[in-house]
């Protein structure tokens, strides 16, 4: 009896080892969706998202008389009403292929705890690598080839005032980051990954994160930002730090727009 009590020991460890398995940083998480369900809900976004916006700029037209709709013309209740429809649809086709499909657990999209202290240094990091590729980018394109940066989307609402500030730092500090990572980090990525390998779904889900946006002098910036959210997601398992990271560096960005127009001030 003495002499087995040292392999009982080693088995008991070894189950111990892999029953905390879920709670370790080796933790690997189970995709049971695929490149198809990306795709097909992709696809299915798109088609949905496309006829809501034409189909509101017809009927903006019709009730206000206005020529089109756009960021100089949307106000607090269309731009609220839009974007939630907007993050509805993307949570909803994660919730339907992901989690009642595929019947995969939530931590599998990467909602589990991450560290904090790694999370604000992977941030701070991450947000040195972004501004200074950004800073460089717009240098080459002003003194090579003579372009100016436009103004983006948020710019326009920023600059129309149409939209209270209150309501764009929810939306782009809080709930863009959280719906955005979760469709295109944790849902988009890891069916991209598990299909075709890493690099691949680095940088497809990059690629399209940069699409959506509909930036097209920001594209290439934005799909560097995409690939370090990827890669951040990559590498801790969990989209804590990307949710963290994404917020972050909304946060900066409204915060120097809604500071230049001297709607808050910065010191």
């Amino acid at each position: 009896m003495d002499s087995d009590r040292p392999g009982q020991r080693e088995r008991q460890r070894e189950g111990e080892r892999e029953e905390g398995v879920p709670r370790t940083k080796g933790y690997v998480m189970d995709i049971k969706w695929n490149a198809l369900d990306a795709i097909i809900s992709i696809v299915f976004l798109a088609a949905v998202l496309v006829g809501i916006y034409f189909g509101s700029a017809k009927l903006f037209v019709l009730l206000q008389n206005e020529q089109f709709f756009n960021s100089s013309n949307i106000n607090n209740i269309s731009f609220t009403v839009l974007y939630g429809i907007q993050v509805i649809l993307m949570l909803g086709v994660v919730w339907f292929f992901a989690l009642f499909r595929r019947k995969a657990y939530l931590r599998d999209l990467g909602l589990r705890y991450y560290s904090i202290v790694k999370t604000i240094w992977y941030s701070f990091l991450s947000l040195l690598a972004i501004f200074l590729v950004s800073f460089l980018y717009v240098f080459l394109m002003n003194s090579i080839f003579g372009m100016e940066a436009p103004s983006s989307k948020i710019e326009v609402l920023v600059e129309n005032r149409s939209i209270s500030s209150n309501i764009l730092l929810v939306v782009v500090v809080l709930i863009a980051p959280f719906s955005e990572e979760i469709f295109f980090r944790g849902f988009v990525y890891s069916a991209f990954k598990k299909s075709w390998g890493v690099n691949a779904g680095l940088f497809l889900s990059s690629f399209l994160f940069a699409l959506v946006h509909l930036e097209i002098y920001s594209f290439i910036p934005l799909m560097i930002i995409g690939w370090i959210l990827a890669y951040l997601f990559e590498k801790t398992k969990s989209l804590m730090p990307a949710i963290f990271l994404h917020g972050v560096y909304n946060l900066i960005l409204i915060l120097i727009l809604l500071g230049r127009l001297e709607i808050i001030k910065l010191y």
